[in-house]
């Protein structure tokens, strides 16, 4: 089975621009079902051999934003000289970005002759249609995280809980997608492939109960209510509607207790539970496939408002502890949110029974739980938190700096780094550790080593750097890259004369959608 293990991160907001709720699929121009069009987030399938790719819409010129897969092995084998034959230099920085060849496109960049650009439609669809993206789906508009849930019990410790799933069961996985234009979470249902066979044709996307070719997903897959007014089932034979707060924009899932929780971006105590974070259950149940997901509730911000009330969630971390022998701790799931609006960290603890018998139903309360990790520097705004032996290190964006804490309570390490850094993320390639932070407004990326702390590495990856997904089977990352609409692709192979240097990029870069 592969190793490829997908750190899916999200959506562009370089200076995280707060965008309002509302409907936007009225009629108009449907958008392209095989291009890339501002990218807000990616991750890879179960086997890793495609890569989910959501399309924001951020202009608006298209109906809806889409959902789209491209195939790895066939980028990666266009940069093989080995198997394709070697490319023509593109005629100029700009090219027009023609597809001459229904089946291959690609020429090395004018300015940098170790950046294959390749054109995106030549990766959708089977090997057999290329450019087919009729599989794909349409999403609403503004995508923000998006993550994989596998079809897998969950790891919980409580025995009762574990008897009522069945590890034999089947189904499909799914992608789970914060949607911000019209406030819900979005899922679909993604066929398992194969891990151990490369894949000749994406897996199948469902989202909508028609059939035909590139679907909008119905509102059976797009999630922004639930009938109980509270975590615990209501009395009431009509209990009151809970609509999913604004902004929902970081996710992360607790594969020990079946539950995703959903960050929102933005929100005032003017408005209650505005800001905070909601619970979806997502646990799978018998042998069945996975369910539709549940809203549970949402719950209020657990950090305190700024001077004019605002409060906001960045990103949301799913962190496994480990025991004094660097073991993974079975059956638990630490969550962490860090603030858009003060310089904090906060833990988030749950409490969630099992559903009773003959009832999906179970009582979940979730609650601030633990001690906050704090930048010793005044300003606002983390943006990540990430875990390496012992250490933590916190991503501050005002001012910009990465932080380093023995505790929650003791700051060791202030390190600088580029301005308006938007995503922390961690790779661990089985030798060593690196820390990646994006800078969105610079087009770059810092590398540091968490060991020491140092900055090692500073390269430039395209504009507007929205996230990254890291292939370890590959030995490369993909960059989403919001202002160039494409996917850059890194090298990050030890030794290599390319190192930390961008070889291929999934989409000619443009700053204006096709």
């Amino acid at each position: 089975m592969k190793s490829a293990k997908a750190h899916a991160f999200v959506l562009l907001t370089a200076a995280a621009v707060w965008l309002p709720a509302c409907g936007l699929n009225q009629a108009g121009v449907d958008p392209p079902d095989d291009t890339i069009a501002f990218p807000a987030s990616a991750v890879m399938d179960h086997s890793g051999d495609w890569l989910f790719v959501t399309n924001s819409n951020a202009d608006l010129r298209y109906n809806d934003g889409t959902l789209v897969a491209f195939s790895l092995v066939r980028a990666a084998a266009d940069r093989d000289p080995a198997v394709y034959p070697p490319w023509e230099p593109c005629s100029r920085v700009s090219y027009p970005n023609p597809r001459s060849d229904p089946k291959h496109f690609c020429c090395w960049d004018a300015l940098d002759r170790n950046i294959l650009n390749c054109d995106e439609r030549g990766y959708v669809g089977p090997d057999d249609d290329i450019g087919n993206g009729d599989g794909n789906v349409r999403i609403g508009s503004f995508a923000a995280a998006m993550l994989l849930q596998p079809r897998e019990c969950p790891k919980t410790p409580d025995p009762d809980c574990a008897t009522l799933c069945d590890p034999a069961g089947v189904g499909d996985d799914h992608l789970l997608v914060g949607v911000r234009g019209d406030t819900s979470l979005t899922f679909v249902d993604v066929e398992p492939l194969d891990p151990a066979t490369p894949q000749p044709r994406p897996p199948r996307l469902t989202c909508s109960s028609e059939t035909g070719e590139f679907l909008i997903c119905d509102k059976d897959h797009s999630i922004n209510k639930t009938g109980s007014a509270l975590a615990s089932p209501s009395p009431d034979a009509m209990p009151p509607e809970v609509t999913l707060p604004d902004e929902p924009y970081a996710l992360a899932y607790d594969d020990a207790n079946g539950l995703l929780y959903v960050g929102h971006l933005t929100g005032n105590t003017a408005r209650p539970l505005s800001g905070g974070f909601s619970l979806f259950d997502v646990m799978p149940l018998g042998d069945a496939p996975l369910g539709t997901p549940r809203l549970i509730a949402p719950f209020p911000s657990p950090f305190g408002p700024n001077s004019v009330g605002s409060v906001g969630i960045t990103s949301l971390k799913a962190y496994k502890p480990t025991d004094d022998m660097d073991r993974v701790i079975e059956g638990v799931t630490n969550i962490y949110a860090s603030s858009r609006f003060v310089p904090q960290v906060a833990p988030l603890g749950v409490t969630a029974d099992c559903p009773q018998p003959g009832s999906s139903v179970r009582e979940i309360a979730a609650f601030p739980s633990g001690a906050y990790y704090t930048s010793p520097l005044a300003g606002s705004e983390t943006r990540g938190i990430e875990f390496v032996d012992g250490r933590v290190f916190v991503l501050q964006r005002s001012p910009p700096a990465l932080i380093s804490f023995l505790n929650p309570y003791t700051p060791t390490e202030v390190l600088e780094t580029c301005g308006n850094p938007t995503f922390l993320s961690q790779y661990d390639n089985g030798v060593e550790t690196r820390l990646f932070v994006t800078c969105t407004s610079d087009g770059e990326i810092y590398v540091y080593d968490p060991s020491v702390p140092r900055l090692v590495q500073t390269f430039l990856v395209g504009r507007g750097p929205a996230g990254l997904v890291f292939d370890q089977e590959r030995e490369v990352a993909y960059s989403v890259n919001f202002g160039d609409n494409g996917v850059a692709v890194i090298d990050l192979k030890r030794g290599s004369p390319t190192e930390y240097h961008v070889i291929q990029r999934i989409g000619f870069p443009r700053t204006i959608p096709r």
